[in-house]
C-alpha cells in the first residue's frame, strides 16, 4: 500500500547526494523501549530520539495493535482500521510527548495457539508532527492530519513522521537494551558534557578518504560486554545477537554510516561550510531483537 511507500517519500527528491547519516531536517532516529521483550499485563516505556533544526513545537500520536497478521507498519495500521473504534488505538498524545507509556494487555499470548506464541508482539505506530496533529484522515489514508502550527496548511508525508516500533510479548524471556559505557574521541573517553573544537575539510561532497588525515578524528561508541546476549530462548531456540551502530550528524563526513558493535571504531572530519557551527553527532545502537540504545555529542568547528 501506500504506507510501504513511506520510507521513499521520507528521503525527499534531492538526497540521493547526500548520505541519510546527515541529519538537516526533521528526523526522528530512533525510538526505544524499556523492556523489548515485555511480559503480558507489564506496563513499559516508550521513547524517541529526534531533532528538528527549526526548533519547532512537534506534536506526538502513539497508537497500538495486538498481534498484527504482519509485524510491520501496513499490518498495524490494517488491525487499527478494522477495530469499531480505530481512535480507542491511540494511548497517548499531545505536544512534546516524545515518550509513553503503554500497558501489555493481559491476554497478549494466551489469546493465540500455543504453536503461535513465540510470534507475539504488540506494535506502536508513532506519529511526530512538527504542527497541530488532530484525529482525521490525513495523506495516503493515515488517520492523522499533521497542519502547519497557526498557518493550517496541511503536512505532506515527508514533512511529518510515520514511525513503526515491535514489542516482542513473552512469558519469562528478557531481552536488554544494548549497554552503552561511553563515547571515545581519538581513543579517549568523551565525556558527555564536553565539546570538542575541531578543524575541517575543505569538501564539498561527503568523501571522506580525500580529507587530511590531520582533521579526521576516530569515533567510537563503547558497549558493555553484556550487550551481546546469546544463550537459548524460552521457546528452546538458540540465539547469539548480532549488534550494530548507526551514525548522524548535522554536518561532517563519516568514513562508515554503520559500524557492528565488535568493531565500533569510525572516522569523523568536519566540512569547511560548518565553519564557526557547534554540531551535534548522534550514535545509536541496535540489536536484532528489538533492543535499542543511544548517545549524543558535540563538536564546535573553528
Amino acid at each position: 500500500g501506500l504506507i510501504a511507500a513511506l520510507p521513499l517519500l521520507l528521503l525527499g527528491c534531492d538526497e540521493a547526494l547526500e548520505p541519510g547519516a546527515k541529519v538537516d531536517s526533521f528526523r526522528v532516529l530512533a525510538e526505544q523501549v524499556d523492556q523489548p521483550f515485555a511480559h503480558p499485563g507489564e506496563t513499559v516505556q516508550l521513547s524517541s530520539l529526534s531533532f528538528d533544526p527549526g526548533q519547532r513545537q512537534v506534536t506526538w500520536a502513539w497508537a497500538s495493535c495486538v498481534n498484527p497478521d504482519s509485524s510491520d507498519l501496513d499490518g498495524c495500521l490494517a488491525r487499527i482500521y478494522a477495530s469499531a473504534d480505530p481512535a480507542s488505538a491511540v494511548f497517548a498524545m499531545g505536544e512534546g510527548v516524545d515518550s509513553a507509556a503503554l500497558t501489555i494487555p493481559t491476554d497478549a499470548l494466551s489469546s493465540l495457539p500455543a504453536a503461535a506464541r513465540g510470534a507475539a508482539t504488540v506494535g506502536v505506530v508513532s506519529v511526530a508532527c512538527p504542527g497541530d496533529l488532530s484525529m482525521a484522515e490525513g495523506p495516503g489514508g493515515l488517520p492523522f492530519r499533521c497542519q502547519e502550527t497557526g498557518a493550517g496548511r496541511e503536512l505532506t508525508l515527508d514533512e511529518f513522521i510515520v514511525g513503526f516500533k515491535r514489542i516482542t510479548v513473552r512469558e519469562t524471556e528478557r531481552n536488554q537494551n544494548p549497554v552503552i559505557t561511553g563515547v571515545t574521541f581519538d581513543g579517549v573517553d568523551w565525556p558527555e558534557g564536553e565539546i570538542k573544537t575541531v578543524g575541517f575539510c575543505n569538501a564539498s561532497d561527503f568523501v571522506y578518504d580525500p580529507c587530511p588525515s590531520q582533521e579526521k578524528h576516530d569515533l567510537a561508541l563503547q558497549l558493555a560486554p553484556t550487550s551481546f546476549e546469546k544463550g537459548k530462548d524460552e521457546l528452546g531456540r538458540e540465539f547469539e545477537e548480532q549488534v550494530v551502530i548507526q551514525h548522524y550528524a548535522t554536518e561532517g563526513i563519516f568514513e562508515f554510516e554503520v559500524r557492528t558493535g565488535k568493531s565500533p571504531k569510525n572516522g569523523w572530519v568536519a566540512r569547511k561550510r560548518a565553519s564557526g557551527q557547534t554540531l551535534s553527532l548522534w550514535f545509536v545502537a541496535r540489536d536484532d531483537r528489538g533492543g535499542v540504545s543511544w548517545a549524543e555529542r558535540q563538536v564546535t568547528v573553528r
